[in-house]
């Protein structure tokens, strides 16, 4: 999906929303140590190394001079199936110009947007100005920055933990939001690990195979998936559990 240029600006190598970044950050220093550790849920052992992920000046976060690019920066159970670094050169191109990684912290990360090393997730409950969570304070912000997309049709490949960071009732695109699922006994269910891993295969697929229209979804075929149900902009894969 391409951008107009007012939000390509955005996305290239920089922060797309430096204020409401700052915010955060900002919100999160000033948190008392212990009410701190408790947001992130770490152990007294893994403390010292979070806190001082969140200790530096404010710019720091918004423009930084030495960070990970966005396409590398991550390296959760999707990200490792994605396995960016193995790109082709046309899905790295593809990547380049049309994923966009939800964030706590900043929003939406570009494959080519530098970043600092965090740790905080959409779930996570600290309060924001006047919000109450970080899905609230990034709902409004991330739907208008959807809405104003150049796309054919958008893909949900998010968890539902960050795909509660969209309004999609009042995303003006086409969209479409995939869900994979495991056969076991004849019951369906979904398992966390397994669904990460797929979430990170699919769109790999769908950069490598340069996917151009949403009918084309429904022949991802990775990992042994098929596809179950498309209906009411939802595409469910199905496999038979392992």
């Amino acid at each position: 999906m391409g951008r107009n240029s007012e939000v390509m600006s955005k996305v290239s190598g920089l922060c797309a929303f430096p204020e409401i970044t700052a915010t955060v950050v900002k919100s999160i220093q000033e948190l008392k140590p212990e009410a701190a550790q408790k947001l992130f849920k770490v152990s007294d052992a893994l403390w010292t190394e979070v806190a001082a992920m969140w200790s530096n000046d404010l710019e720091s976060y918004t423009n930084p001079e030495v960070g990970l690019r966005g396409l590398r920066a991550y390296t959760g159970e999707a990200f490792k199936f994605l396995n960016a670094a193995e790109l082709s050169p046309e899905g790295s191109s593809n990547a380049q110009q049309s994923l966009y990684i939800m964030s706590a912290l900043y929003g939406v990360v570009s494959a080519n947007m530098h970043i600092v090393p965090y740790r905080l997730e959409m779930q996570s409950r600290l309060e924001v100005a006047s919000y109450k969570n970080l899905t609230s304070l990034w709902r409004p912000i991330l739907t208008q920055w959807i809405n104003e997309v150049d796309a054919s049709f958008i893909i949900d490949a998010c968890s539902s933990e960050y795909s509660k960071a969209i309004d999609w009732k009042n995303v003006t695109h086409p969209y479409v939001q995939v869900d994979f699922k495991q056969l076991k006994n004849d019951q369906i269910k979904s398992v966390s690990a397994f669904s990460k891993q797929a979430r990170g295969a699919f769109v790999r697929w769908c950069l490598e195979n340069n996917i151009k229209e949403m009918e084309s979804l429904t022949s991802f075929k990775e990992m042994g998936y098929r596809m179950h149900t498309f209906h009411d902009n939802k595409l469910v894969f199905l496999r038979d559990s392992l």
